[in-house]
């Protein structure tokens, strides 16, 4: 995992520092980018911490599969700071972070693309061929991670956005308002394309296919149906965007977040 001004991310460690300076930046910039940052910051200090606990079945192997999933959101993140190619999946993320929008929004935008795309694709990379059902248990770890840290960053971000409890009242919640998505969805969808990549011998033409239908449910999430149109400039004029302090919130809530 090479990036420009630096060496490649040997271990859990190295990304971790990275995705630091990246956060610190967006909390400085106001770069929308870092709401999805900082979750999956938290998610992975909590893999490193798995892996010295013995939580996952191989700790060697679950490393090198979280540092190349990990590598491949911050290459994106560089490549598209740098005006150099990314998939369409991360385009339509970063690109929406361009342009206001809620930090649920922003979240989910991230998610989309790291879990429908680049976990199945760094699972297959790891554990290619037939072999990759060996990862199936802590593949499902990860995710279990991930699940766990949303919800804690939802819980962080109804402090910041009073409008955001107001969506789950009235049945607005922009997750659910997206039908075709939905982490348990996504995290079922992500496997089966890992046990496809891993045994394709057609693997870019799968990857430029995924890579659309990703960008598709993502463009969806970026500009959702009328309802939530009618709802959204309210919820965004109520939100206060402050990473650093929903940063803190996370902490609060047991997840390992620097800032």
């Amino acid at each position: 995992m090479q990036h420009p001004g630096g060496l490649p991310a040997a271990s859990i460690d190295d990304a971790i520092a990275r995705m630091d300076r990246i956060i610190a930046r967006c909390a400085e910039t106001g770069d929308a980018r870092g709401w999805f940052a900082v979750v999956y910051r938290a998610v992975t200090a909590r893999v490193r911490d798995g892996i010295a606990e013995g939580a996952f079945d191989d700790g060697e192997r679950m490393e090198a599969f979280d540092v190349r999933f990990a590598g491949l959101w911050l290459d994106a993140f560089d490549a598209w700071d740098r005006a150099a190619p990314v998939s369409q999946s991360w385009a339509c993320s970063f690109a929406a972070a361009e342009r206001p929008g809620l930090i649920l929004q922003h979240l989910l935008l991230g998610m989309n693309a790291h879990i429908n795309l680049d976990l199945g694709l760094a699972a297959a990379q790891t554990c290619p061929g037939p072999g990759v059902v060996e990862l199936r248990d802590d593949f499902e770890r990860i995710n279990d991670v991930l699940a766990e840290l949303v919800d804690a960053m939802q819980d962080a971000i109804g402090e910041v956005s009073p409008m955001a409890r107001v969506l789950d009242l009235v049945g607005l919640r922009l997750d659910e308002a997206i039908v075709s998505f939905s982490l348990g969805q996504a995290r079922a969808r992500s496997w089966r394309f890992a046990e496809e990549l891993a045994c394709a011998d057609l693997a870019p033409t799968l990857v430029g296919e995924r890579d659309l239908a990703v960008a598709g449910y993502g463009a969806r999430l970026a500009r959702p149906g009328w309802a939530m149109r009618c709802v959204l400039p309210i919820a965004r004029w109520r939100e206060e965007p402050d990473l650093a302090r929903v940063a803190g919130l996370l902490r609060a809530r047991g997840a390992d977040v620097a800032l």
